[in-house]
């Protein structure tokens, strides 16, 4: 069965109707997917060595190119952005001292892969604008194809970036060698994944694997770490990357959170994903005071929530007085963010 048809069976196969946005992609990848050798690059000096694929959040883009990655019979590897860039300098700390480093790191690439997907592509930082732009420099003269997914077009990458002019050449590179391709329909599929997700699981009970299955499969992220810096403070956490950040009722509003932190996630993140929850009475005071204030600056920043419930649905979880006439609200407003209307209509403008 050719590649497009079989990605379309598989995503129906899990109720995943695809829009006509993303059946164009699917049609303009199939006319100019890698070959099985490295001689599909060297047959051609003008042969597209890729594909940009950029977009608003949620319109399916780690969908469709994870979709494509797993059916693709290349050696491959799949980072996260920002697992890409921790990757290339941890390298360049372990090359210290070597002659021209960057040029090793690029031979080592190309010599275990062929195709490389980089998801949630977004430049922010003026030490990664120029690694990138010298190590594209290096791998786009060399045989290998590229997946890249990222919120921007190439011309909107680290703009008012320091030194914007000298990371300029690799959007050339990026515009001259990638097939960019903007997914532009309507439908937030991360909340259709969501909806599936929960109707595939009735019981409620989201254990940790399976949400951590489900966010490799939304996010496309498969490592999770344990901590993050907000404000220049450390927090636990359950994992984030660029689009997400998930966090423990019980470890994250137990630590000394407050507002000027909710506001700085809700900015920084499009979901924040929250899950074991527990009962709180009056001796948990401080955790529900700050789940609160949460709720109450997401509710106002708009925030995309996701609330894993694990038998504990979140807006009954306090049962004590001290704070009761506030919890109304709060309950009132968990209601209204747990709803698909509210979903859909939520996120960063």
């Amino acid at each position: 069965m050719p590649i497009h048809e079989n990605i379309i069976k598989k995503l129906k196969s899990k109720d995943i109707t695809l829009d006509r946005s993303q059946l164009d992609f699917i049609d303009i990848f199939n006319k100019h997917k890698p070959e099985k050798s490295r001689l599909f690059f060297t047959l051609s000096k003008n042969v597209i060595k890729g594909f940009y694929l950029w977009g608003d959040v949620g319109r399916g883009k780690t969908l469709l190119l994870n979709s494509i990655y797993d059916e693709l019979n290349l050696n491959k590897v799949r980072f996260h952005y920002i697992d890409f860039m921790q990757s290339i300098h941890k390298n360049l700390k372990e090359l210290s001292g070597k002659k021209n480093p960057l040029d090793i790191i690029a031979d080592s690439l190309v010599s275990k892969y062929e195709l490389i997907f980089i998801d949630e592509f977004q430049v922010e930082d003026v030490a990664d604008a120029m690694l990138i732009t010298n190590l594209f420099k290096k791998l786009f003269k060399k045989d290998i194809y590229f997946l890249l997914s990222s919120n921007a077009h190439p011309a909107n990458l680290y703009l008012e970036g320091l030194q914007r002019q000298k990371f300029m050449s690799a959007i050339d590179l990026m515009e001259k060698h990638l097939n960019i391709h903007e997914l532009n329909g309507d439908k937030d599929y991360r909340i259709s994944l969501i909806s599936q997700f929960e109707k595939n699981n009735e019981s409620g009970l989201f254990d940790k694997k399976k949400i951590q299955e489900f966010i490799a499969s939304t996010f496309g992220c498969d490592e999770f770490n344990d901590q993050i810096e907000i404000n220049k403070r450390i927090f636990s956490c359950n994992g984030f990357n660029n689009s997400f950040l998930w966090v423990s009722f019980n470890k994250f509003f137990q630590e000394a959170s407050s507002a000027k932190d909710y506001i700085e996630i809700c900015n920084k993140y499009d979901w924040i994903l929250i899950n074991e929850f527990s009962l709180c009475d009056d001796d948990n005071a401080d955790r529900v005071r700050r789940f609160i204030s949460f709720i109450d600056v997401a509710y106002k920043e708009n925030t995309k929530v996701k609330f894993f419930d694990e038998g504990i649905d979140p807006k009954d979880l306090y049962i004590g007085k001290k704070f009761q006439y506030l919890w109304e609200r709060s309950q009132s407003r968990i209601n209204e963010m747990k709803s698909k209307k509210y979903l859909l209509n939520s996120g960063k403008n």
